[in-house]
């Protein structure tokens, strides 16, 4: 049985991204056709491109739905007074493509102007889960361990 991974990365891009870096974006979402160059990862490494986060069907692996939203964020600027773009992503991520993903993670997150918590990765194969941290000259993945005991709510 092949393992899975759940990857969420809530994160706001740049106002200025270049026309060829939105298109990328899009086309990574399954918005937009192929662009004629792609710069999100190898590959040719990995055999042919395909659309990493194009959503709109259920997780193969995990529960809800994978799925990917990109939108100008109007109602708040960046530090430069620009709206960023607002992208959110959930996909489901089969073992052999973990590492192209990530390059298109990596790729990705050059473009954000988010610091700090931008999304998590969790695997099939165990409880196992990372939070997503991006820095100011890359990201992290730190793995989540229990702190202790938080207050309980019950809603029922």
């Amino acid at each position: 049985m092949s393992d899975y991974y759940d990857v969420f990365l809530a994160v706001d891009l740049s106002p200025e991204l270049s026309e060829p870096v939105l298109h990328e974006v899009r086309w990574l979402l399954g918005q937009a056709e192929i662009p004629p160059a792609l710069e999100s990862a190898d590959w040719e490494t990995w055999g042919c491109p395909w659309q990493v986060f194009a959503g709109g069907s259920a997780s193969h692996a995990f529960a809800g739905s994978d799925t990917a939203a990109l939108v100008r964020a109007l109602d708040r600027s960046d530090p430069g007074g620009g709206a960023p773009w607002a992208l959110t992503v959930r996909t489901c991520v089969h073992e052999d493509e973990f590492g192209v993903v990530m390059e298109v993670v990596e790729w990705l997150l050059r473009q954000a102007t988010t610091v700090g918590w931008v999304g998590f990765v969790r695997s099939s194969a165990s409880d196992d889960a990372h939070h997503v941290v991006r820095h100011h000259d890359g990201f992290e993945l730190v793995e989540v361990q229990t702190a202790g005991r938080w207050g309980q709510v019950s809603w029922s």
